[in-house]
């Protein structure tokens, strides 16, 4: 299937977006659509569109009198985002392994290697993607994967602080290791709840870590 090439505006929502994930653009920052469309060298029409496809991926929120800034999410809105992650994974996992080849495991366990060794936030995040994509592109539903994707998009700039915090434990792939072992075996039910764990756990610790973050601003 031949895809379809990234419109400029496309394009330009991939660079905001890795500049609001790496921290380039901290939650609250106002994206003025002349400084930054002369900063890509690129018209302003674009750069307007880019910003909208954000907002519409819930990371940007516009603003009648203050313009375009990006979101801040709450303990509230990370917890409604991994409960929805963990349904939507679990479901995509769920239908994945009935489908799970032998080269999309291997690859799988090769990812989680790779992840144990990793030795950088940026790159362990890089790895932990790829990993659970691996595992879900099996489901066959790409409205399902899209959802899975947005939500990861929202959370994303979160989650380093949130590798951070599991990198010195191994819980983060003793959890890998049971969602694999479902998924060698077969065992699409099993394979769905571990996921569910996962997200659940993960979900948790960032929580608590932001929760804290924002007690001491107090």
């Amino acid at each position: 299937m031949t895809l379809k090439p990234q419109s400029t505006a496309e394009m330009l929502a991939g660079s905001l977006r890795k500049m609001i994930n790496n921290g380039s653009l901290p939650d609250g920052s106002r994206l003025v659509e002349r400084d930054l469309a002369s900063q890509f060298a690129v018209s302003r029409v674009p750069m307007r569109e880019a910003i909208r496809l954000l907002e519409q991926e819930g990371m940007v929120d516009i603003f009648r009198n203050r313009g375009a800034v990006v979101r801040t999410l709450s303990v509230e809105d990370i917890a409604e985002i991994y409960e929805l992650r963990a349904l939507l994974e679990g479901e995509a996992i769920f239908n994945s392994v009935q489908n799970m080849d032998t080269e999309t495991l291997a690859r799988a366990e090769l990812t989680h290697t790779l992840l144990g060794n990793a030795e950088d936030a940026d790159r362990q995040g890089e790895h932990n993607r790829e990993f659970h994509g691996l595992l879900y592109r099996g489901c066959q539903n790409k409205r399902l994967l899209a959802m899975i994707d947005e939500l990861r998009n929202q959370i994303e700039r979160y989650e380093h602080f949130q590798r951070r915090l599991l990198s010195d434990t191994q819980a983060f792939q003793h959890e890998h290791e049971l969602i694999l072992n479902a998924c060698r075996e077969g065992n699409a039910e099993a394979a769905r709840q571990e996921t569910f764990r996962h997200i659940e756990s993960a979900g948790r610790v960032l929580k608590e870590f932001i929760s804290k973050g924002m007690s001491a601003q107090k």
